[in-house]
C-alpha cells in the first residue's frame, strides 16, 4: 500500500483504521469524537450501546477482523472489513469516512451479511 499511497494518505488510512477498530470494540467516547455531525444524530450513546449488544447477540465474539478493501474518493474513503465470529462465519463491516483535509470523520457504517449460499461456501 505504501507504494501507491502518499505519506498523507498513509496517515489518513492509519487514523481510519484506528477509528474503525474503536467502533468495532465498542469505544463510543473515542469513536463519537470522530463522527460527522450527521452520524452523531443517528448514533448517540444509547443507539451505539444497543448496536454493540445486538452484534454480541447475533455474532457472538468476533474471531477475525481484516481490512480487505480501501476505496479512495476525492473527499471520502470507504473501508471494507471481512469479519468472522462465533455465530456468523463471514460478514463485512463497511465504514464511510468523509475527509476534512487530512482528518477523517466517520460518516456511516453498515453490516453486509452473505447470502445463505455464500455463507455455506465460506464454511467449506
Amino acid at each position: 500500500i505504501s507504494a501507491v499511497c502518499s505519506a498523507s494518505n498513509g496517515t489518513v488510512l492509519d487514523a481510519e483504521e484506528v477509528l474503525a477498530n474503536k467502533f468495532i470494540s465498542g469505544d463510543y467516547k473515542s469513536t463519537s469524537a470522530a463522527m460527522s455531525d450527521e452520524m452523531k444524530k443517528n448514533w448517540d450513546e444509547k443507539t451505539f450501546a444497543n448496536f454493540q449488544e445486538q452484534i454480541k447477540k447475533d455474532f457472538g465474539k468476533l474471531t477475525s477482523n481484516q481490512l480487505i478493501v480501501v476505496e479512495k474518493h476525492k473527499e471520502a474513503d470507504i473501508l471494507l472489513y471481512q469479519v468472522a465470529s462465533e455465530k456468523v462465519p463471514a460478514a463485512r463491516f463497511v465504514f464511510l469516512f468523509k475527509l476534512k483535509g487530512e482528518k477523517p470523520m466517520l460518516s456511516d457504517f453498515s453490516v453486509m451479511l452473505p447470502q445463505k449460499d455464500e455463507a455455506a461456501a465460506e464454511k467449506k
